[in-house]
């Protein structure tokens, strides 16, 4: 079995203790049962398959010509952010899907991204069918915890973060959406909480191409605009009922499901 190529890990001691029963992306992609592989970086003391710094555009012929597009923890230390994800949506070919897992740390990379950020860039471009998660990785004792399953929730746009955060955990984005159509140039996105003050249509953050909703703020979908900002205070209190609502109803769907068995 192919082990791991990455310099970084061996290099440092304490990663290459970490990293000592790693394998190759390529095979942990073949395990899942996808033979055709590539993997892209600027630099080559990894050996990546192709050299190509993602601040650039990508070359034309690579446009639509993968899958799946994986994103491990690149995006935030690429300084032309906006290029990076505009290749990343050109890689993919339509029908295909996106994953990001991007860092909130300071300083980890050039800029500590939020889930709106993707949210927003995908929904204006004709993507769907979005899934986000936040996980909290204890990378202090990273050596003895990284086995275990790390705490995580389900994230959605604009709902209240209040107490979800553990502050001795470092969060990051676990992010995928799907593409719907082809695309001959990106479309810059408003950011959807200033987009809908705004009454801008053209910034549809929270409907994409194709007039399905996607995932955004209750509040927002609910309340008339006109009444937003004065019922802003309640917002967070309507956020809550929904959760503990669709809890509820979940929980009556899964006894009736054991009744029926």
């Amino acid at each position: 079995m192919r082990p791991h190529s990455s310099k970084m890990f061996s290099d440092d001691p304490v990663l290459r203790e970490l990293a000592r029963d790693f394998v190759h992306a390529r095979v942990f992609f073949q395990m899942l049962g996808i033979e055709e592989y590539t993997d892209i970086d600027a630099f080559d003391f990894d050996r990546p398959a192709m050299l190509h710094d993602l601040n650039q555009p990508i070359p034309a012929i690579l446009k639509g010509a993968f899958g799946t597009v994986v994103d491990g923890g690149t995006i935030e230390h690429i300084f032309d952010v906006k290029q990076a994800l505009a290749n990343a949506a050109q890689l993919l070919r339509v029908g295909g899907h996106v994953i990001h897992m991007a860092s909130f740390e300071m300083d980890h990379g050039f800029y500590s991204l939020s889930p709106c950020l993707l949210f927003d860039f995908y929904a204006t471009n004709g993507f769907s069918d979005f899934e986000c998660f936040i996980l909290q990785f204890d990378y202090e004792n990273i050596l003895s915890s990284y086995r275990a399953t790390v705490p995580y929730f389900e994230y959605r746009y604009g709902m209240p973060l209040d107490g979800l955060f553990d502050s001795k955990l470092k969060p990051a984005i676990f992010f995928v959406a799907r593409k719907n159509r082809h695309m001959d140039k990106i479309a810059l996105p408003f950011q959807g909480i200033y987009s809908r003050r705004a009454g801008l249509a053209q910034a549809a953050v929270h409907q994409n191409t194709t007039g399905a909703p996607t995932q955004g703020s209750v509040f927002e979908a609910i309340v008339p605009a006109v009444l937003q900002r004065p019922l802003a205070s309640v917002r967070p209190f309507l956020s809550l009922t929904r959760r503990l609502l669709t809890k509820y109803l979940e929980s009556r769907k899964r006894a009736t499901r054991m009744k029926r068995i």
